[in-house]
């Protein structure tokens, strides 16, 4: 059980970052860009929204991992879905890093822990919820 809740907070801290991302100056976004070596996203209204809309989402999805991260055993079905959906998480990362041409150090990281956390959350939840009847 501590292990899920640990691999659960992992993930809420991760997409809660999204927030603070969100609020950063748009020269902030660009310089990660510069230091990336990638052009920019253009400073169009409507890029800059949809990039701190993205952002938002992603913080909002944080709070469901906080959610089931204090009680994941209230939420088992939703356990499975989460897994089922970091899995999923981890495959578009993939098809979308070699779609792109990205080189692969800027989707690895996406892919590995989609794939990883989403097989451990099948495997935890699974023995905790073992756990829980016996």
């Amino acid at each position: 059980m501590k292990a899920l809740k640990i691999i659960l907070w992992i993930c809420a801290i991760s997409c809660l970052s999204g927030f603070i991302i969100a609020a950063l100056p748009w020269q902030a976004v660009t310089a990660w860009f510069n230091l990336i070596g990638y052009q920019p996203p253009s400073p169009e209204p409507i890029t800059v929204f949809m990039f701190r809309l993205c952002l938002a989402i992603c913080g909002m999805i944080g709070i469901f991992f906080v959610i089931l991260a204090r009680n994941p055993l209230k939420y088992g079905a939703m356990l499975q879905l989460t897994a089922y959906g970091l899995l999923f998480y981890g495959v578009c990362c993939l098809v979308g890093g070699i779609r792109y041409g990205l080189p692969v150090w800027i989707y690895a990281g996406d892919v590995i822990f989609g794939v990883i956390v989403g097989i451990l959350l099948f495997i935890f939840r699974k023995k905790a919820m073992q756990a829980n009847r016996g």
